[in-house]
């Protein structure tokens, strides 16, 4: 039989968890507390803190005088979200172009829809952020290609 003449082995690892733990539990604490609390501000004399104030003071009107951020994205009207039919059918007409010949451009193929190529790639990106029309644009694309296709049709 074997007799422990000395302290239990785990004993210090024990203590030295726990004491990490209530380290841990300190410095979350501190961590969580205003920081005015936490660490008071040193004691400033009245022209040091007459200094800070006029350095503060011009950037606050600095900030007030910026303009706004802009307007998200998601934030637009309505109306620019709307895409009318006759310009859906305009970017169907110029794909539809191209498909046909494929020696065409986007710029020819735009041009003969009185459409510049910048007003057609905002067309497109408004068709592409609307998933009904983006689908009826796919659908009638695939309907010219291969008019017996009965996935491209409307039904």
């Amino acid at each position: 039989m074997q007799q422990i003449n000395g302290p239990y082995p785990g004993k210090r690892a024990g203590a030295a968890i726990a004491a990490i733990a209530v380290i841990a539990i300190i410095c979350g604490a501190i961590g969580m507390m205003p920081a005015s609390l936490a660490w008071p501000a040193p004691v400033a004399s009245p022209d040091t803190a007459r200094q800070i104030k006029s350095q503060l003071q011009p950037q606050a009107f600095q900030l007030a005088a910026q303009p706004q951020a802009p307007v998200a994205q998601d934030e637009t009207d309505d109306e620019e979200k709307d895409v009318p039919t006759s310009q859906v059918d305009k970017y169907i007409s110029v794909y539809e172009a191209m498909q046909k010949d494929h020696n065409l451009t986007v710029e020819q193929a735009a041009s003969k829809q009185g459409l510049t190529v910048a007003q057609f790639r905002q067309l497109e990106d408004r068709i592409e952020r609307d998933d009904t029309l983006r689908e009826r644009v796919r659908k009638a694309l695939r309907h010219a290609v291969n008019p017996n296709n009965k996935d491209s049709s409307d039904e």
